[in-house]
């Protein structure tokens, strides 16, 4: 009978479980969307991907499900312009989705309701790439009901390198927490711009 040899094992032992791995993984479906899915399909934050939020100094927020959705629970001890400046709660667009968006009016839609407890009377929505700043925050107001709040923006630059999707509660009184259920963005009409 036929013995491997001793310094033949780990070779192909390693060459086998690796060939092992990549095949399991070749049959799995791969999350990577190009920049014209992106463009054509959107980009949405909801459910499990609302974990992506990212907080600033002054917020806090905690993960919640009803017999309805899930959604992020923000609140606001601070605002925009006291202390040190941040992108408030905001979600990060990848590279791609940056390459989708660049030279593209866009669409931010956010789904967000006054919290139950200590619920805001306005909540602020930004875009932050290059050209837009603390003082382009837009405030509306919200309400107990989960309501759909829309955002077009033409930007400025075409050449982003960073894109921030952004929310801050209304800190002005205790009434300082909203609930964010969905953050849509979109690629509208083509735009010239700068840069």
């Amino acid at each position: 009978m036929y013995s491997l040899p001793d310094w033949a094992f780990y070779p192909i032992a390693t060459a086998l479980a690796a060939g092992m791995v990549i095949t399991a993984m070749s049959f799995g479906e791969s999350g990577h969307r190009s920049p014209e899915e992106i463009r054509a399909e959107g980009i949405a934050f909801a459910d499990d991907s609302l974990a992506a939020l990212t907080l600033g100094n002054g917020l806090a927020a905690e993960f919640l499900t009803d017999e309805e959705s899930q959604f992020a629970r923000i609140s606001a001890a601070r605002g925009p312009f006291d202390g040190i400046q941040s992108a408030g709660a905001f979600f990060t667009l990848s590279e791609d989705e940056i390459e989708a968006l660049e030279g593209h009016r866009v669409r931010l839609t956010f789904v967000v309701r006054a919290a139950e407890i200590n619920g805001a009377e306005q909540v602020r929505l930004n875009l932050f790439i290059p050209g837009r700043s603390q003082g382009d925050w837009q405030s509306s107001p919200v309400t107990s009901e989960f309501t759909r709040v829309t955002l077009d923006l033409t930007p400025a630059q075409c050449d982003w390198g960073f894109a921030y999707v952004a929310v801050w509660p209304d800190w002005a009184t205790d009434r300082n927490q909203i609930d964010l259920e969905r953050v849509e963005v979109n690629a509208l009409e083509p735009v010239t711009c700068d840069g």
